[in-house]
């Protein structure tokens, strides 16, 4: 009846040539192209404290992330964390970690500044 299909938008510009074929307006592309895009980051030996920050704001944005089964007991010190969501979400979250650390002493606020940093490069061609 609507024939509905699955779409695959891997880039922005296919995420562009899809929204575009629905015939909106410039600014709709602008807005939704960075929200049809999906991507999976995945860090590795965060500290636990940062790993449970970073996947509360995750959820904050309605993204989310998985840490180790270990991370909130703390019986290992450190954790591989999978990021998941839009392009949006991991714009919001490299903002967001670039804030975390502004009030923490200077090698705590280097883990934060340095996920921001690496988030951004690994996404260096979609942001």
């Amino acid at each position: 009846m609507f024939a509905a299909k699955l779409v695959n938008a891997a880039t922005i510009k296919d995420a562009e040539k899809e929204i575009r074929a629905i015939d909106v307006s410039d600014e709709c592309v602008a807005i939704m192209r960075n929200k049809a895009v999906f991507r999976l980051v995945k860090l590795h030996g965060v500290r636990n404290a940062v790993a449970n920050i970073l996947k509360q704001e995750m959820l904050a944005c309605g993204a989310d992330a998985t840490v180790s089964q270990y991370t909130v007991n703390c019986s290992k010190p450190k954790t591989d964390v999978l990021l998941m969501g839009t392009l949006l979400h991991f714009k919001k979250i490299i903002a967001k970690m670039r804030q975390q650390g502004a009030h923490l002493p200077s090698e705590k606020k280097e883990e934060y500044k340095a996920i921001s940093e690496e988030l951004s490069a690994a996404l260096k061609s979609d942001l």
